[in-house]
């Protein structure tokens, strides 16, 4: 793990900017492991699909339609629906997010804490990443998109999950 650790203590008071988690609203949705129907993937290819547009509330990956929160990994993508695993700001993410990334072939790990550092990491999931040794990175948006995308151009099997708000 490179810093999970140290960035976990995030501060993660989501009452500020109107910043719900998961879906606009904060409406649960139907995201599961596999993804929701319309799940794409950069056409042909294997490699991890790159973010071309990163907005407060906005974000657009190669493949997939423009959207809040992002689930990226090796191959493709989705939304990331907060409530399938039950990630909130506080404890933060859930072990189940990151589970999903190793299992679409993701080597390395970009973990986005929001764009005001307000979502953490849940101390199982760091648990989860020390377990694994997987290379992991853990960001404000911004930089985490930015060191994504460095990764995925470089052809490393990369996974990440982004929160485009708070």
């Amino acid at each position: 793990m490179t810093d999970a650790a140290a960035d976990a203590d995030a501060d993660t008071d989501a009452r500020t900017k109107g910043c719900t988690g998961g879906r606009p609203g904060g409406r649960p949705g139907g995201d599961t492991a596999s993804g929701p129907p319309g799940a794409a993937a950069p056409e042909g290819t294997g490699r991890s699909p790159v973010i071309s547009r990163l907005e407060w509330g906005v974000m657009e990956a190669e493949g997939l339609p423009p959207g809040k929160d992002f689930v990226l990994y090796p191959g493709g993508g989705h939304p990331w629906d907060w409530a399938a695993h039950g990630t909130r700001h506080s404890p933060g993410v859930q072990p189940g997010d990151v589970r999903e990334l190793l299992e679409r072939g993701a080597t390395v790990l970009v973990l986005s804490l929001g764009m005001d550092e307000r979502l953490r990491i849940a101390p199982p999931t760091l648990e989860l990443l020390r377990q694994t040794g997987v290379e992991a990175h853990v960001r404000e948006t911004r930089a985490a998109a930015a060191l994504y995308n460095s990764l995925a151009a470089g052809g490393r099997p990369v996974g990440g999950l982004f929160h485009s708000t708070c």
